[in-house]
């Protein structure tokens, strides 16, 4: 039977998690204790201390929480992350400054995708994932893009582990294992991952995968949302050349 600290370090590791899929509004006590299938007596101490060390921190609505700094921070101190980070994020200010689109940089992390990086040129935005945001890998075009650029058996082994998570995903039009498996092919096929308004209404994504360039660093996606009415052929291969443009002008 697992000692009682393990347990609340579990339970912690849970709530993070939670958090992780939350939005800029974060999510109520009683919705994360459904999440993480405790009750709200144990999550709330737990919570509590996530919020003293700066894991968790309360949002402007009443008893909602979302990840709070110290995730950040310690992202930051991922050594094989932070060259690609330097490398890359010139040329997504670059284009988020040309085009006002808010830029995304993802990376793998077990079967889920992570921001790593994020610039806008609108702080005040609402965006739909922060920095330290996870989504399963497969769900949106930036961990399509991951996906794309792992051996076959690795990719289909994380879309088999996904795909529960996929069918209870918020979506607009119904996603599983077969939709993302197609995903993936079909961005090996063009270079870049594309999202044709799965999550959000009227909204599409495009994630341009990048290799690491040695065995030291890490893959990484850079990605984008935009109108998906906007998603034409001739449009995204104009915006998807200006974004490598942007990243690999230098």
């Amino acid at each position: 039977m697992p000692s009682n600290s393990s347990s609340n370090a579990a339970r912690a590791l849970d709530i993070l998690l939670a958090l992780g899929e939350a939005d800029a509004y974060g999510l109520p006590l009683g919705e994360i204790a459904i999440r993480v299938g405790e009750a709200k007596p144990a999550v709330h101490r737990s919570l509590a201390s996530l919020l003293q060390k700066g894991f968790a921190e309360p949002t402007g609505r009443h008893g909602h929480y979302r990840l709070g700094p110290a995730i950040t921070m310690l992202a930051r101190r991922q050594a094989r992350l932070e060259p690609v980070i330097a490398r890359h994020r010139p040329g997504m200010t670059e284009f988020a400054r040309r085009t006002g689109y808010t830029v995304y940089m993802m990376v793998q992390a077990g079967v889920d995708a992570v921001c790593a990086e994020m610039v806008s040129r609108s702080p005040q935005q609402q965006l739909w994932l922060g920095l330290g945001g996870r989504v399963p890998m497969g769900v949106a075009a930036g961990s399509v893009a991951l996906l794309s650029m792992l051996p076959s058996a690795d990719y289909k082994q994380l879309i088999e582990a996904n795909a529960e998570r996929y069918i209870t995903h918020p979506s607009v039009q119904h996603v599983d294992a077969a939709v993302v498996l197609a995903q993936v092919r079909d961005a090996q096929r063009r270079g870049y991952a594309i999202n044709m308004g799965y999550y959000h209404p009227g909204e599409g994504g495009i994630g341009l995968p990048i290799l690491s360039t040695s065995s030291y660093e890490m893959n990484v996606a850079i990605s984008f949302t935009l109108a998906l009415e906007m998603m034409t052929n001739t449009f995204v291969t104009s915006i998807v050349s200006e974004l490598k443009d942007c990243l690999f002008a230098n």
